[in-house]
């Protein structure tokens, strides 16, 4: 191979270099606009704001609930509790758990008090569209006579309905409780203040 021969390999190369360089290396490339489709006239959300508003959704705000003790004049009070959605399932199941096992070490500093036997358990609460059961163990009927029987239930009502719209039936052990205790008080369901009398 002669001089010239090379000399022209070499340029055939070179010009073999420059032309797959400026093809595929050096392209402008160009990023499509995704604010609005043009043939469809859809506008997009940007990425950063759609997760600013699910980040909204799932930071809950901690919201108040009310459980019913009972005061130093015998009279049933509401006192609140701050319950925190993004820790519990349900703030009305929160409210009644919260019950049973009131009042706080401060508020019997106060001079509150619960009828509500101790030992009562929430066996469930199962909460649908249309209504509320509240199941909670045998513990509620024990002992404390009519007068105490009938502010645990008032305490359970109150609750109840200071914490949702919805009918509320109280179970005991998996029964509908429509007479309660060894006094056999009747219990008109769904509770609401006219459930029993006294």
């Amino acid at each position: 191979m002669n001089f010239s021969q090379r000399f022209g390999l070499f340029i055939l190369i070179v010009i073999s270099l420059v032309y797959v360089y400026t093809s595929f290396f050096n392209k402008n490339i160009s990023i499509p606009d995704f604010g609005k489709d043009k043939d469809t006239n859809i506008s997009y959300e940007p990425i950063d704001k759609a997760e600013e508003n699910i980040s909204d959704i799932q930071n809950n705000e901690p919201k108040v609930v009310k459980i019913f003790v009972i005061d130093k004049s015998a009279n049933i009070r509401a006192v609140n509790r701050t319950c925190d959605p993004n820790v519990e399932k349900s703030c009305f199941e929160y409210a009644i758990k919260e019950l049973v096992t009131a009042p706080t070490r401060w508020e019997r500093s106060k001079g509150f008090s619960s009828e509500i036997p101790q030992g009562t358990k929430v066996l469930s609460v199962r909460e649908s569209d249309k209504s509320i059961m509240i199941d909670l163990s045998s513990n509620f009927e024990a002992g404390g006579g009519t007068e105490s029987t009938v502010y645990r239930i008032k305490q359970v009502i109150k609750t109840a309905n200071s914490n949702t719209s919805l009918p509320v039936y109280l179970y005991i052990n998996v029964k509908q409780a429509n007479v309660i205790g060894g006094e056999g008080i009747m219990l008109k369901q769904p509770l609401n203040e006219g459930s029993i009398d006294g």
